[in-house]
């Protein structure tokens, strides 16, 4: 094989590993010189289809990066991104172990990657955890590398059809017992990992369990024992429910020390001694409920004043997540948090990331971010207002409106006065109206109807598209109306025209539109973002009247109403 020239592309240069899920070969480019990994298996084994179907969905920078697959003489090759460097497993081979602050380094790379994973639509669980599965950059960057074994969640199934997973680091329920694989198995395979960092001893090896890290080096913190033991618990309920929560414990596990847990007692004692003290000055329990509610508004207004005035924009984030955590049901926090996203003029897929991973993390008493802000009504819409226009406005990747609908209906359910005004609740249904149909229109039912009538959507379109929304709102949320319109009708006239609208509806609401276009170009007012739509408008006004024209004249000439005549 080495030597070998795949479709005359690919020269093999030599083998880089050999596994259960196939033999990983070193080729280069023949033309752009470029060196790839390139991954063997027998073509009646679908998995590396699979395996490839997966990666290419995925975009993370502890990911490899698919470049091709091929067949060749019954043998499939998926060829991937080359990662220059040693894998854990060499490095514990040569080592045999690490300092706990390196395997608490590793611990958050590989969290954020196997978070990433587990956000996706439907979750995607790796499932395969091991030292040789991942590789460390020149940088000290971690990539996870073989995802032969790995899987998207279906969250209808009991459990998985087929077992996989390497002996010592595969979680229980990857043998069966406990339902489908989840998130936790994930949490599990890496606390294997880390245990065999730190420890030296592969689980995978008698004694075939993990004993507590300090009964092998003492030295070691309490702290990163006891999220180990947490990590590989044989019920996945037991476990952390997440990478993310993982992650936090990781990067508090000094905090977990049995010194440090004494220290608080004995701060929390002297606190609670001089809290009698002040007390009794204030005449009891009530004046000290006020102290600590005001402690922890002053620290809350403390930690979003520093979003304002820290410097780069990752510290004033963290300002903002560390305001939300201690009070998840306020909306300033996310407020601000959505500020700093949208300073460079869009809200990435990135950002989105972090901020599910804000939603979903959970305070001691269980309940999530999210559900903090659900409960408390006034200051969920209110901050579902904002969010909703940024995924609306804002958001980068295609489904910005879909992504959208539920914030804007959230806050369109507000009554004025109930966290936002009468303008801002009256926007909020004119972007969810917008919105709903991206939601509908384009999903079949079995019957071949569509989730939503195009009767319905132009009569709202109508309805939205109108100079009363400029009066009500202003002249930005007007626009974006009109567009919508236009850039509809363009795209969907043959719809609207199977549902019944006539020719000279959809016309009458055109013209509409280019008398207010005339009317805002002639009085020169507004912003420079106004002006970019208000161009929106107008090509999206030709556009549709081209559209308008050629589905009637269509209909005409299948009617025999043209002026067609016939030479024969």
């Amino acid at each position: 094989m080495v030597g070998d020239v795949l479709y005359g592309t690919y020269r093999i240069l030599d083998v880089l590993g050999k596994g259960g899920s196939g033999t990983v070969y070193l080729a280069r480019h023949e033309r752009g010189g470029r060196l790839w990994a390139v991954k063997e298996m027998a073509d009646e084994n679908n998995r590396l289809i699979m395996e490839a179907e997966l990666l290419k969905k995925l975009h993370h920078p502890g990911l490899p990066v698919v470049g091709d697959v091929l067949g060749q003489n019954g043998v499939l090759y998926l060829v991937m991104d080359y990662i220059e460097g040693r894998s854990l497993k060499e490095i514990l081979d040569l080592e045999k172990t690490c300092s706990q602050e390196q395997a608490v380094d590793w611990g958050l790379q590989l969290c954020a990657v196997l978070s990433y994973l587990h956000t996706r639509t439907p979750a995607v669980i790796y499932r395969d955890m091991k030292p040789s599965n991942v590789m460390q950059r020149e940088d000290g960057s971690l990539v996870l590398v073989d995802f032969g074994t790995a899987r998207e969640q279906k969250e209808e199934a009991d459990g998985d059809t087929v077992w996989l997973g390497t002996r010592g680091y595969a979680a229980p329920e990857q043998y069966g017992g406990y339902g489908q694989t989840g998130p936790q198995t994930d949490v599990y395979g890496l606390g294997a990992v880390l245990y065999h960092l730190l420890t030296g001893y592969n689980p995978a090896d008698p004694p075939y369990r993990f004993l507590p890290v300090r009964s092998i080096r003492p030295e070691l913190s309490g702290g990163l024992e006891k999220i180990l033991q947490c990590c590989t618990r044989e019920d996945p309920a037991k476990r952390y429910s997440s990478c993310k929560e993982l992650a936090w414990a990781l990067e508090h596990y000094r905090e977990l020390d049995e010194e440090y847990i004494r220290q608080r007692k004995r701060k929390k004692k002297i606190f609670t001694i001089c809290a009698a003290v002040t007390a009794m000055s204030f005449a009891g329990s009530l004046a000290m409920d006020f102290l600590e509610q005001r402690a922890v508004a002053d620290t809350y207004q403390a930690r979003i004043s520093e979003a304002q005035w820290a410097i780069g924009a990752e510290n004033r984030m963290a300002a903002c997540r560390r305001a939300i955590s201690l009070e998840p049901g306020l909306s300033a926090g996310y407020e601000c948090l959505f500020k700093i996203f949208l300073e460079d003029g869009g809200f990435s897929a990135e950002e989105e990331l972090l901020f599910r991973e804000i939603l979903n993390e959970r305070k001691a008493g269980g309940k999530t971010f999210l559900e903090y802000l659900e409960s408390e009504k006034g200051q969920y819409r209110r901050a579902a207002y904002g969010i909703g226009q940024a995924y609306f406005y804002d958001y980068e990747e295609v489904d910005g409106k879909r992504a959208s609908l539920r914030w804007l209906l959230a806050a369109a359910e507000a009554e004025p006065g109930e966290g936002l005004s009468e303008r801002e609740v009256f926007r909020a249904r004119i972007l969810s109206k917008i919105a709903e149909y991206y939601d509908g229109l384009d999903i079949q039912r079995k019957n071949g109807d569509t989730e939503a009538s195009y009767g319905e959507y132009w009569d709202d379109l109508r309805a939205i598209s109108d100079q009363e929304v400029e009066r009500r709102d202003n002249r930005t949320t007007a626009l974006l109306a009109d567009r919508e319109l236009t850039v509809q009708l363009a795209l969907r006239v043959e719809q609207f025209k199977k549902a019944g609208v006539s020719r000279d509806s959809m016309e009458e609401a055109l013209s509409d539109v280019e008398k207010r276009m005339e009317k805002w170009d002639q009085e020169k007012e507004g912003s420079e973002y106004e002006a970019g739509l208000r161009q929106e408008v107008k090509d999206g006004l030709s556009a549709a009247k081209r559209a308008l024209e050629a589905a009637f004249l269509a209909g005409e000439e299948e009617h025999g109403t043209g002026n067609n005549q016939d030479i024969s």
